[in-house]
């Protein structure tokens, strides 16, 4: 039998029974008894959609990528819209990807989303519905349809290579579909936090490797980037960068502070942020506000 190039890619991507590319069928919870399913919930942030050979919509797509899956009712599936895998620090310094690091927050989500957990199992509490991009409501899409803007000094992601695997020792290209993003370049689908609802920057889970560490035309494993937007419109317009300003978005810090406070409190509605959090929450907007509107700044 043939392998795959990467383990995150191994089938059966689907925790029901579906059959496979050689006609075998198998799911990951297929083994157990109808008694002895376990609960799961699965996180994934945006570098799982897009990393070196990975490829997070198979686990809720049909194995060709034609359908969205049935998910089992035991069976949460979450994407952290616009994330890394583990966030970078605050503020981003330049490291091994051509773009900044990508600091956009999870720790809060993920402490809502370990609350519903502990209440699913412990009351029977059902958690959130499953929230992600799906061929249903065309957020799932093929790589060329992504729709990422032109930004001067950032790779185009449509160049990046898909998942695939080694069949009898030739390369069997597996689907590759990703969140459709905005006219910011910022995912429309999963999990947004406040900071990606109301943006201030361009955040995406791939980042092409830097010049000095060689090979720039691929990914940098496991990191996203972060694109800030312009200050003003003479600055926008000085870089031809297709996204508004800060400026033009926002009329002061109380404007930006108080769509985050919104954005925070539907989070809440949606449990998927605790009310606890919400200072937590506006404390770290208000520090990348500062950031965002400074004169000098690390691009």
């Amino acid at each position: 039998p043939g392998y795959n190039t990467f383990s995150a890619t191994q089938y059966p991507f689907t925790d029901l029974a579906q059959t496979g590319p050689r006609g075998e069928r198998d799911g990951i919870l297929a083994a157990y008894r109808p008694n002895q399913v376990p609960k799961v919930i699965y996180t994934n942030t945006s570098v799982e959609y897009w990393g070196l050979g990975r490829s997070a919509a198979l686990t809720h797509l049909t194995p060709d990528g034609t359908r969205d899956a049935d998910l089992p009712e035991n069976v949460r599936i979450y994407h952290l819209a616009g994330t890394q895998h583990g966030e970078a620090a605050f503020p981003p310094t330049p490291g091994t990807g051509q773009a900044l690091g990508n600091p956009m927050p999870q720790g809060n989500v993920m402490r809502a989303i370990l609350r519903a957990a502990y209440q699913w199992v412990e009351s029977g509490t059902r958690p959130p519905d499953s929230r992600h991009a799906t061929l249903r409501d065309q957020t799932l899409v093929q790589l060329k349809a992504i729709g990422f803007p032109a930004i001067p000094g950032v790779g185009d992601p449509r160049t990046i290579e898909g998942p695939g695997h080694l069949d009898e020792g030739h390369f069997a290209a597996l689907p590759f579909l990703v969140p459709k993003v905005d006219a910011d370049g910022n995912e429309v689908a999963g999990i947004r936090v406040p900071e990606l609802v109301v943006p201030l920057a361009t955040t995406t889970g791939w980042n092409f490797r830097a010049e000095r560490v060689g090979n720039p035309t691929t990914l940098y494993a496991l990191l996203g980037s972060y694109v800030p937007f312009a200050r003003t419109k003479a600055e926008r317009e000085a870089r031809r960068d297709p996204r508004l300003s800060v400026e033009e978005r926002y009329r002061d810090r109380e404007d930006y502070l108080g769509r985050i406070r919104t954005a925070a409190a539907s989070l809440v509605k949606d449990r998927f942020l605790l009310q606890e959090d919400i200072d937590d929450v506006v404390q770290r907007a208000t520090r990348h506000w500062a950031y965002a509107t400074a004169t000098t700044q690390t691009n």
